[in-house]
């Protein structure tokens, strides 16, 4: 398996191309290319997918991931009244409308999963539409397809996925400064900062300190990735190189976190940049689920009809035998005789007789899932719970607890009314539990008449 992913910085464009399981991948390519204008144009793209295809060990260029730099994305902390993060996803963009320096309808958004302690809050990163789908365009004009769109703070967390430990935080130097506060899977918090503020990290230090600590708690550990200048690595002297991959150089590590995406799905939560074309193949799929859906409902109707149908033949063609039945026996009874009796008057008899047949049997107890049914309908509102329920023949035995004994009689009289005057239903037991906080019983729902051992 191949796979690219592409960084865009403001003077260069990176591309690395991995080949190999997510277990065990290589370096296949690792190109770049300068940028006459910030963050390259249709010029540039159709360079480096011509690099990619001199470069690449493939008859055709796989989709690509493309990450965008810190610069272009907008961080915020929304807390939401969801914990799971499709939900959220759902409705996050709310929160973001008339909160960013940009147009609503320009927002493209997505959430970073939360972090344990704070399942509620989740770290939104934002983008300008116009320039994502631009930028999509050219590149899939210039013969690189674009399976998905991500940011650099996505490809960090795949970079250090698995390695980082549960809780630490992550700071890069790809083109910018980025500073990531990564536990137990989520994010904590972030912040980003221009590159040129890392000769003087005044403004930096305090955002590590605060983003490390713990309340009363040891620090986070602080991991870096990139080369960091000499001031700010002064600064922290702390801070532990986080171990990459040998022979990819710095500027390259952002492509490379973006190439593992297809290795690693479930990192960032599936992070991405939603552009028309990929909300596009999305309502597409969701039409043909519906779709199928449907077709499927209609067959279930077709099989019902057909079912009821064939249920119809049945009862008529039962009719029929009890009909020859007592055509056959008459005749043979009386031979001589034509006609004593109307044949509809002794078909009535003879059905008679096969159901004092059947009661006799019991084979006209109705189903138990019925006779379960009749119980759960009847069960009322309030602590009341059926622990245990059996079915024998034309008995229902329920056991379970309920607050007081007022909802077990509540219980009992509804069910009494639920399976009719037929039946008798009686509280057999009834008694606190050790705790005293709840009352366990036991009714019984059984046919009046003559009762048959069970």
């Amino acid at each position: 398996m191949i796979t690219i992913g592409i960084s865009i910085s403001r003077d260069r464009l990176h591309a690395v191309a991995l080949e190999g399981t997510a277990t065990s991948c290589g370096v296949a390519a690792a190109v770049d290319i300068p940028c006459r204008e910030p963050f390259g144009g249709p010029e540039e793209h159709a360079a480096l997918a011509s690099e990619l295809r001199n470069n690449v060990p493939a008859d055709s260029l796989p989709g690509a991931v493309i990450t965008l730099p810190a610069s272009l994305t907008y961080l915020r902390t929304v807390a939401l009244p969801v914990t799971d993060l499709p939900r959220a996803r759902a409705i996050h963009l709310a929160e973001l409308e008339g909160n960013l320096p940009i147009e609503d309808d320009e927002i493209l958004s997505d959430l970073l999963p939360a972090a344990p302690e704070t399942p509620d809050t989740f770290l939104a990163v934002s983008s300008r539409r116009s320039f994502v789908e631009k930028t999509v365009e050219s590149f899939q004009a210039a013969g690189i397809r674009v399976d998905r769109v991500v940011t650099d703070h996505a490809a960090l967390l795949l970079l250090v996925s698995g390695n980082a430990g549960d809780d630490a935080l992550i700071l890069s130097t790809f083109s910018d400064i980025l500073l990531l506060r990564a536990s137990g899977g989520g994010v904590r918090a972030a912040r980003q900062f221009p590159a040129a503020l890392a000769a003087t990290p005044g403004e930096i230090v305090p955002a590590i300190r605060e983003l490390a600590s713990n309340g009363d708690g040891l620090p986070a550990p602080v991991r870096t990735i990139g080369d960091l200048p000499a001031p700010l690595a002064e600064s922290v002297p702390e801070a532990a190189a986080f171990p990459l991959p040998g022979g990819i150089p710095s500027a390259h590590l952002s492509a490379y976190g973006a190439a593992l995406a297809p290795f690693f799905p479930k990192v960032g939560g599936g992070f991405s940049l939603r552009t028309s074309a990929e909300a596009a193949a999305d309502k597409d799929r969701e039409l043909r689920r519906r779709r199928l859906a449907t077709i499927a409902a209609g067959a279930a109707a077709v099989l019902a009809l057909g079912a009821m149908q064939f249920s119809v033949w049945v009862g008529n063609q039962k009719v029929a035998k009890v009909r020859a039945q007592v055509r056959k026996e008459f005749a043979e009874a009386a031979p001589d005789v034509k006609s004593v009796v109307q044949a509809g008057t002794q078909i009535r008899e003879r059905v008679a007789s096969l159901h004092r047949q059947q009661k006799e049997l019991g084979a006209d107890v109705p189903p138990a899932a019925v006779l379960l049914a009749h119980a759960s309908r009847a069960l009322p509102q309030g602590e009341i719970a059926v622990r245990e329920a059996s079915v024998e023949s034309d008995r229902v035995r329920l056991a379970g607890e309920a607050g007081d004994a007022k909802l077990v009689e509540t219980y009992r009289a509804a069910l009494s009314t639920a399976f009719g005057p037929g039946y008798s239903v009686t509280v057999q037991g009834s008694e606190g539990t050790a705790r005293g906080t709840a009352v366990r019983f036991t009714i019984l729902a059984e046919r009046k008449g003559d009762r048959r051992a069970s």
